[in-house]
């Protein structure tokens, strides 16, 4: 007979026992410390904004001005403005330019706008403003040199003198001396146009400056009687025409050898006769390059004045001569370089 076999359970741990407690509640200390931590972490959060915030504005003060950063306690008023240019404006000028305000306060001053105020007269081409402390304004400039003038009349008031540089800015005369007003030629063929309280600048100056600077600096003779240069031909032909008192309307080629042109005028001038008693030449014209120089004896306008006549309009069969074929020695020819 089989006996039964008993199955007792295994023996169980503690902690095999289900043991469902509730979690405790946070005490107060504990919810303090989080709060806490979540202000600390919003408070970093906002310095940073407002360090980035100001870094930017640092950077910006010291871009476009950074006497602003350099601010010592209780600056003064401006009682001195300097000045240092090349050109000559002088401290009277400057002044009645930047027109400050009695007792403006030095660190007050806006220093981008007073430089726009100088630059607007065109004849200042860069302007740089440094406060020096306790109440100096000190004031570089480099002004543009003229190298033509012209006459315009703007709306109902009388016609007026006008300066233009070599880049071709327009701009009205101040401080320069009659005796150097009086050695610039005119310019004619040149229209001006309006662009905001001035003038657009005037094409192809740089051409006429490069002819003016060889014709000053190797034929100053030539140069001292040059009273009107035309740009009437220059887009249209590429061409300079000058009128002198050695002739009555001299022919370059803009982009030719200035210098090699200038040698043969002087030297047909030299061949057809010059000085004080001797009558001015016609028409010389230098653009053809080659060996042969066309020059005519007389020309139609009894006088010289600051214009020349309209292209295309030939001389009178009374009063000028068909132009003949100058012929140079071989130094002056274009493929030459020894003048």
């Amino acid at each position: 007979m089989n006996s039964a076999v008993v199955h007792s359970p295994l023996p169980r741990s503690w902690r095999d026992i289900a043991q469902p407690v509730a979690p405790r509640a946070m005490s107060r200390e504990g919810r303090r410390r989080r709060v806490r931590a979540v202000a600390q972490a919003g408070g970093l959060v906002l310095a940073l904004a407002a360090v980035t915030w100001g870094g930017v504005e640092v950077a910006t003060a010291w871009r476009h001005d950074p006497g602003t950063l350099l601010t010592p306690a209780g600056a003064a008023p401006v009682r001195n403005i300097s000045l240092r240019t090349d050109g000559v404006l002088d401290a009277a000028w400057l002044r009645l330019t930047l027109a400050l305000p009695p007792k403006t306060n030095l660190m007050a001053l806006d220093l981008p706008a007073l430089q726009r105020r100088l630059r607007s007269s065109g004849q200042v081409q860069s302007a740089e403003l440094t406060r020096v402390f306790p109440d100096k304004l000190l004031v570089v400039l480099k002004e543009r040199a003229p190298v033509a003038r012209l006459m315009a009349q703007v709306g109902d008031a009388p016609p007026a003198q006008l300066l233009v540089a070599r880049d071709g800015t327009v701009f009205a005369e101040v401080g320069h001396a009659p005796e150097f007003l009086a050695g610039l030629p005119f310019l004619d063929g040149v229209r001006l146009v309006r662009a905001g309280a001035g003038f657009a600048p005037i094409a192809g100056m740089p051409a006429v400056a490069g002819l003016l600077d060889v014709a000053r600096a190797n034929t100053p003779e030539l140069s001292r009687g040059f009273q009107v240069v035309s740009l009437a031909r220059l887009e249209s032909d590429d061409l300079i025409i000058v009128r002198s008192d050695a002739v009555r309307e001299i022919t370059f080629g803009a982009h030719a050898d200035f210098l090699r042109q200038l040698a043969q005028l002087d030297y047909v001038l030299d061949q057809t006769g010059r000085g004080p008693t001797a009558q001015p030449l016609g028409s010389v014209n230098l653009a053809l390059g080659g060996g042969q120089v066309p020059v005519s004896r007389a020309w139609s306008v009894a006088s010289l004045r600051p214009a020349l006549p309209p292209a295309g309009i030939a001389p009178s069969s009374a009063a000028a001569a068909v132009p003949a074929l100058f012929s140079l020695p071989p130094q002056f020819s274009a493929t030459s370089h020894d003048l």
